[in-house]
């Protein structure tokens, strides 16, 4: 930890505390009162620990010189910007301590935490929502163990937030290098498990480099447009076909449940393998949930019109069934979610299935194509693939 109470109850910084030789305060644990003791030497960052091994439920003796180091970066630079930090404040109706509290505007609290060790799903959500349910914005610094690398794993997921000008983006700090590292329009690939991203890094020790900078280099991404990868169709069918050889499980259900339907992995509409938007954000199979609500949507009859409610109340029974299931991601809001179904919908709009009437209003114009061969297929998606 990086701030204590002394004997006359006031709050002290290990930082300063460093530069004081003779200092005979008694230093006490903000949280649980226990004494403390400070902790300092050439090399490593001035903190204060425990005597001995303690039950102090919010700072623990695992806290890593990567953590607190970053701690120290990041007050350092908050300050450096005159905005207003507290290192490690603790809040009492949350019973948390973030590692640090900031305010852009006298309205909103803002906690950073900067997350070097592991976690668990549970407390990373009752956290995050704590947060956002008594009106604090929250932002999440990763350390060196999960920084990202073209994968997301499920740990990473947790983390990703996201913003109307960049898209989904990714924080990261780099305690070696005082580097924050942006990783911005993540995006999966088609209906692969491949990320894309936008990465611009900041060195921190610069006197230029504040919220401000950082915002106008991102809105650069959040302008740019980033080139689709060609033969996405073709690619799509063939890691479809590659699951079935190799028995991928999800596939395989995929694959009987089309068949008691009268279909087949070669007659399936182009329709289930065009690429939206958000995927990034289903856990469930791209192919499969696109079906089923493809399969919905033609049980209607022709010229019959269908609302924007009825397919929010379709979209709402297959999250409750489990057809259509979302990685676990805190920072992300269901509003933002459905517009994966909003995007299919404009696609099936796009290709004539549908005609949109209003904002909010399609109806049913025609029946996707199937496919009866593979040479048939492939030569459609070869021309729609230019």
């Amino acid at each position: 930890m990086l701030i204590a109470l002394n004997n006359k109850n006031q709050y002290l910084n290990a930082m300063n505390e460093q530069k004081i030789k003779n200092q005979k305060y008694d230093y006490y644990c903000p949280n649980c009162r226990e004494p403390v003791f400070l902790k300092k030497g050439l090399i490593k960052q001035a903190h204060f620990t425990h005597f001995q091994k303690s039950e102090c439920n919010v700072f623990s003796e695992g806290e890593t010189e990567e953590h607190i180091l970053g701690k120290n970066i990041l007050y350092q630079w908050f300050t450096q910007q005159k905005i207003p930090c507290q290192l490690e404040a603790y809040l009492s109706n949350l019973k948390q301590r973030p590692d640090l509290l900031i305010w852009l505007d006298e309205q909103t609290p803002i906690a950073i935490e900067f997350q070097c060790s592991a976690l668990s799903i549970q407390r990373m959500v009752e956290r995050t929502t704590g947060y956002i349910k008594n009106g604090y914005k929250v932002y999440w610094i990763l350390g060196k163990q999960y920084h990202f690398k073209n994968r997301l794993t499920s740990f990473q997921r947790l983390f990703i937030n996201e913003h109307k000008l960049v898209g989904c983006y990714f924080l990261e700090l780099h305690v070696d290098k005082n580097i924050l590292m942006v990783h911005c329009r993540i995006n999966q690939q088609g209906n692969s498990t491949h990320i894309s991203s936008c990465s611009s890094q900041f060195e921190l020790a610069k006197m230029s480099t504040n919220l401000e900078y950082i915002s106008k280099q991102l809105l650069f991404f959040g302008k740019s447009n980033q080139n689709e990868s060609k033969n996405q169709l073709i690619q799509s069918h063939y890691f479809l076909n590659q699951g079935r050889n190799y028995q991928v499980p999800e596939i395989v259900l995929f694959q009987k449940y089309i068949y008691k339907r009268g279909d087949s992995l070669i007659s399936l509409p182009v329709e289930v393998y065009l690429p939206v938007k958000d995927q990034i954000f289903i856990k469930s199979l791209s192919y499969f949930w696109k079906y089923l609500l493809l399969e919905w949507l033609m049980e209607r009859d022709n010229k019959e019109v269908i609302t924007k409610k009825e397919v929010y109340q379709k979209f709402s029974l297959m999250v409750k069934n489990n057809e259509l299931i979302f990685h676990v991601m805190p920072l992300i809001t269901i509003e933002s979610k459905k517009k994966c179904v909003d995007h299919f919908m404009a696609l099936l709009t796009q290709r004539g299935v549908l005609s949109a009437i209003s904002n909010s209003d399609w109806i049913i114009q025609k029946k996707p194509k199937r496919y009866g061969n593979e040479n048939e297929k492939m030569t459609d998606f070869l021309s729609l693939d230019q």
